[in-house]
């Protein structure tokens, strides 16, 4: 479902924060960016069936944007990728800063809990968490992923079924959907 990869030359925290957000979301893959283009990592992507490309960038050595491409196929045949969406970071904390940490990937998710949410931008970014992992949700009773917010920032943790957070914390500052989903 997801090829998950870096932007060019990620420093230690922004491989680290790969390593977990390719935990959390069902069916990823995790590859090495090196000096692949786009082009490149949209052809990847179709070799691995994968129907997103989520390019992580850094500021300062920290993860500070997430940008969420399609696939598309255009008329003269040529594979290209199309920005779905963004998500502008207000700061993580890694699994291995506090938290349980993943043993194994996650395979699905009971559903996406924005019972936390007061304001619209939450709701928002819940709805587009939906959108992404729609074939995911209610596929494991034991893992859901809580969106909440407070004073400006949306936070997204995964939660077990004993109510303990597991995996990393991401910190949310804004986002833009670009367009419709491929």
């Amino acid at each position: 479902m997801f090829l998950v990869t870096t932007s060019h030359r990620p420093s230690q925290r922004l491989r680290s924060f790969i390593k977990d957000l390719t935990l959390i979301l069902p069916g990823s893959l995790r590859v090495n960016r090196g000096k692949r283009r786009l082009a490149d990592l949209a052809y990847l992507a179709l070799a691995n069936n994968k129907k997103y490309v989520i390019v992580v960038d850094r500021w300062r050595g920290n993860p500070s944007l997430i940008r969420i491409y399609t696939l598309n196929m255009g008329g003269g045949g040529d594979l290209n990728l199309v920005r779905y969406a963004d998500i502008a970071l207000a700061g993580v904390r890694l699994s291995r800063e506090g938290s349980l940490k993943l043993a194994k990937p996650v395979t699905g998710y009971r559903e996406v809990d924005y019972s936390k949410c007061s304001s619209d931008k939450c709701l928002e970014l819940s709805g587009l968490l939906t959108s992404l992992l729609r074939e995911f949700l209610g596929k494991h009773p034991g893992y859901r992923l809580v969106v909440g917010d407070e004073k400006n920032i949306v936070t997204i943790k995964l939660m077990t079924e004993n109510e303990r957070d597991i995996g990393p914390l991401i910190k949310v500052r804004g986002f833009k959907v670009y367009g419709k989903q491929g």
